[in-house]
């Protein structure tokens, strides 16, 4: 028996020789690497939900942002200590007018030992809050004060903007100008500041002055969109405030640098014409009002040059030409006035301010909206103007953040009856499924009980020392079974057949050799057996854990069959109601205010197209008469 049990156990020893290269290879290279999912902190959980928050703010998702920030508010993860989280929330606030709110988070963060940049960009956003609302006084005060020290560029281009145009509304240009030089010309910022400065200057006297700023722009860089269209407009305005002053050539030589295809053209072509028709030169005005009639006919400057360019006919002789102008501005005036009474009986159908609602709930633009629905041709002209108007877009603005809430409601009120008839289901299958379960759990957890006391007591009886008066203690299983017939083997012998003197020296022979065997392996059998124990007992531990875990869910289920979450859901139920009701009441005074201003912004178009086809119907009358009286004058010489 013990030969091939040495055979064995050379052979396992060869294979632990050959294989411990490998195994230490493993050990060194990939034991200590982590193949898991790694754990995030608080504060990595808080920087992932903020930047979800900045990437809807920056897309200009303003409400899904807000709604991010008050989500994570309720769930901790943000609080008033958040100070990045709560600046941004502050400034979201002011963007759905809830400057209250607003100015209650700025306090707070100004009252905090923050960082100096982060304590600047909180100032500058409470300026910003009373700027917004008019109260200038407070603004300057704040913006003009050592708190502002340490913004970042952009941010101070901002400041000296708002002190800028503070100073503007006060009438003192000359502290404007201080600011506004400060301000570099290269940016969007500067140009545009710029620009309002020379147009404010001119419009208080101070023409030199603000021509000035209005020509600097002529020659400032950027080739953005916004820059040539800021340099168009800035051309324009010097232009007119020349050709107003009866500066024809400089006049001209400021309306010659607006871009023929640019957004301000028509008004330019009509400008120029002008400035040529007053130098006494219509030969040349004639062609650049011809150029702006072959435009868009809905444009007031195009609207304007369709009875200039007649009358320049009409001055060099040719009449013919200044009679078929005179009706061809008749006819683009009867079809403008159509398109207006499109735009109005649009304007005037129910759900007209829907229609102006984006496909996309975040997009942004003068009129976001699928505009081939709603109006086509000259209509659309009219319906652009309306969003230039900054009490309009406002109220538009108002109109579009308030549906966003309804839309929100109307969401609620639908996953509610969801909600209720879960929450029903969930109740009646606990109720039916509890006892039951509390059953089968009080059984395990006796059950488990049991367990637990076998388990120490096995561990109790297993002996500190090898005891080799009892061999099966100590004993595999089959050397256990071996022993058991050996010994009853023993104990009979004398009484069965063969108990001859020889078998009895066998017996004692297989007695020694199996008890020498169980001997040799009794070491590591006993450190078999407590580990066999250990393991039974820390297994029972888990197992008490887990039906304590269950149990706890019974208790946390007792409870939710007794809880008041039926009765809040149908208050929220009614919370609901009265939410959208109240939704609705503001939306349709919206939707009555937009179209008010809508209505009279067309009615005055209207009132002064009827004016001009009024004018060129008497124009062509006249023309008319004057072209007979010269027949019959004609006659009577002949």
């Amino acid at each position: 028996m013990t030969r091939p049990r040495m055979k064995r156990w050379l052979l396992c020893s060869l294979l632990a020789i050959n294989l411990s290269p490998a195994q230490a290879a493993k050990v060194e290279f990939f034991d200590d690497i982590d193949t898991g999912p790694q754990v995030l902190g608080e504060e990595e959980h808080r920087y992932l939900a903020f930047g979800e928050v900045m990437y809807d703010y920056y897309r200009e998702a303003n409400f899904d942002a807000i709604n991010l920030l008050l989500v994570n508010q309720q769930q901790q993860l943000f609080s008033e200590d958040t100070d990045y989280a709560e600046l941004v929330l502050g400034d979201l606030y002011v963007t759905y007018g809830l400057p209250g709110k607003a100015e209650v988070i700025f306090n707070r963060l100004l009252a905090k030992d923050i960082l100096s940049r982060t304590r600047a960009q909180t100032w500058l956003h409470k300026a910003a809050l009373h700027y917004r609302e008019g109260n200038y006084t407070d603004a300057a005060m704040i913006l003009d004060g050592d708190n502002m020290k340490g913004l970042e560029p952009a941010d101070e281009a901002r400041r000296r903007l708002m002190l800028a145009n503070i100073f503007m509304a006060e009438g003192d240009f000359t502290g404007a100008l201080d600011y506004l030089h400060s301000v570099p010309l290269n940016t969007d910022e500067g140009r545009y500041a710029s620009y309002n400065m020379g147009v404010a200057l001119i419009r208080a006297g101070h023409q030199a002055q603000g021509l000035e700023l209005l020509k600097s722009l002529l020659s400032a860089g950027g080739s953005s969109d916004q820059a040539l269209a800021l340099r168009d407009r800035a051309a324009l305005a010097s232009g007119l405030t020349e050709l107003k002053d009866g500066n024809l050539e400089n006049a001209r030589a400021d309306l010659r640098q607006v871009r023929s295809d640019g957004p301000f053209s028509e008004d330019a072509l009509l400008a120029l014409g002008l400035a040529n028709y007053r130098a006494g030169d219509v030969k040349r005005a004639l062609p650049l009002w011809l150029e702006a009639v072959r435009r868009n006919s809905s444009h007031p400057s195009v609207q304007e040059a369709l009875m200039l360019a007649p009358r320049a006919y009409e001055e060099l002789g040719g009449l013919p030409q200044a009679l078929s102008g005179y009706q061809y501005a008749a006819t683009q005036y009867r079809e403008a006035l159509k398109d207006i009474q499109r735009a109005i009986d649009n304007i005037a159908k129910p759900g007209w301010s829907e229609a102006l609602l984006p496909e996309d709930e975040n997009a942004a633009g003068l009129l976001p909206a699928n505009t081939n629905d709603m109006a086509k041709g000259g209509e659309l002209s009219y319906l652009y103007k309306l969003f230039s108007s900054n009490h309009f877009a406002q109220r538009f603005e108002h109109y579009r953040q308030i549906q966003q809430i309804k839309t929100m409601v109307e969401h609620w009120q639908e996953s509610l009856p969801a909600l209720q008839q879960s929450y029903q289901q969930q109740r009646e299958t606990l109720s039916r499924n509890l006892p039951h379960v509390r059953g089968q759990v009080t059984g395990l957890m006796s059950r488990q009980e049991t367990l637990s006391q076998a388990s120490d007591k096995l561990a109790s009886r297993i002996p500190n020392y090898v005891d080799l008066e009892k061999p099966a203690d100590v004993a595999n299983a089959e050397q256990a079974i071996m022993w058991k017939k050996v010994d009853a083997l023993a104990q009979q012998f004398g009484r069965i057949p063969g108990s001859d003197h020889n078998n009895a020296i066998r017996l004692r022979r297989v007695r020694g050799l199996l008890l020498w065997d169980i001997a040799h392996q009794s070491v590591e059998q006993r450190e078999q057996q407590v580990q066999a124990a250990t393991q039974l007992r820390e297994e029972s531990q888990v197992l008490a854990q887990r039906i304590a875990a269950i149990s706890q869910q019974i208790r946390d289920a007792t409870l939710r069959t007794r809880d008041d979450v039926g009765q809040r859901l149908a208050a929220q139920d009614q919370k609901i109601k009265q939410i959208k009701h109240l939704t609705e009441d503001t939306l349709l005074a919206l939707e009555q205010n937009m179209q008010a201003d809508a209505l009279a912004l067309l009615h005055t178009n209207q009132q002064k197209l009827a004016d001009q086809l009024a004018e060129a119907h008497l124009a062509i009358a006249r023309l008319q008469d004057s072209s007979v009286s010269g027949e019959k004058n004609q006659r009577k010489g002949s």
